[in-house]
């Protein structure tokens, strides 16, 4: 392949790299977006510069966050796709119901990517973002995806990250907290496995239109988080969105199970 054609192809690679630097982060200095992208910071600088002018990337004062027409092309994805348009209304009367947050994540490879989130808490840590990815044998949804799925083909799981004494650290442990997730019928629970201080309960969905396997989860704080009723609750949403996403009418319209009402986390 000559120069010429290869100039393009790498140009994209570290036009991606810059971008894939974003995922999960808050707003970043140029040093820290070269770090990331493993690349000179003039290189950087040329391509965020070049970013900056088509909208792909806003600039305040020394720091640089993804733009608006990133987020315009994001939302026409999620649109394309019919469980999160099914989604979207039951996880909105979800949270509005219970107070919680309510999150839509995929599985890819063997982190879990937060594509839908509705609600403001917890208001601090990174991980808990929109596009934002936490290691799957760490959380609910990665667990609740995995008990549908046959071990062998589970992802390659790093285990390298232990961020409270509750977290999964081995694949032995995984494995029984994935047959734990099979006895509840799927519903799958983690209890500060992620951050002290935060219980999430999972149920996985449907495919997506892309084959990526999805899940629904509700993130409240753990000493308010009453876990059989919030199961329920999540058990009965994954229905509704699976019903909405497929175009079947329900034979009977019931109203999801009611959920206590709680207050300051909205």
């Amino acid at each position: 392949m000559t120069q010429t054609e290869e100039a393009p192809t790498a140009m994209i690679d570290r036009v991606s790299s810059v971008l894939d630097a974003f995922v999960g982060q808050r707003p970043l200095t140029l040093a820290e977006i070269a770090r990331h992208a493993h690349l000179p910071r003039s290189s950087t600088h040329r391509i965020l510069q070049r970013l900056v002018e088509l909208g792909w990337v806003e600039r305040s004062g020394f720091e640089y966050v993804l733009g608006i027409r990133m987020f315009e092309l994001g939302a026409q994805v999620v649109r394309q796709r019919s469980v999160y348009e099914a989604a979207l209304p039951v996880m909105t009367d979800l949270h509005r119901r219970s107070g919680y947050t309510a999150y839509l994540s995929i599985l890819l490879g063997g982190e879990i990517m937060h594509m839908e989130r509705v609600g403001l808490w917890p208001a601090v840590g990174r991980e808990w973002g929109v596009g934002a990815r936490q290691a799957a044998e760490l959380t609910a949804p990665g667990r609740a995806l995995f008990a549908e799925m046959e071990p062998d083909e589970w992802p390659e799981l790093e285990f390298a990250s232990a961020p409270t004494c509750y977290s999964v650290r081995a694949r032995s442990q995984l494995e029984r907290e994935v047959a734990r997730v099979r006895d509840r019928g799927g519903i799958a629970v983690d209890a500060q496995g992620c951050a002290l201080g935060v219980t999430v309960v999972a149920a996985p969905l449907a495919f997506d239109d892309s084959g990526n396997r999805v899940a629904l989860s509700v993130c409240g704080p753990t000493n308010s988080v009453r876990i059989e009723t919030m199961a329920a609750a999540v058990r009965s949403a994954a229905v509704e969105i699976g019903y909405a996403a497929s175009g079947v009418p329900r034979m009977r319209n019931r109203p999801l199970r009611p959920v206590p009402a709680l207050t300051g986390f909205r």
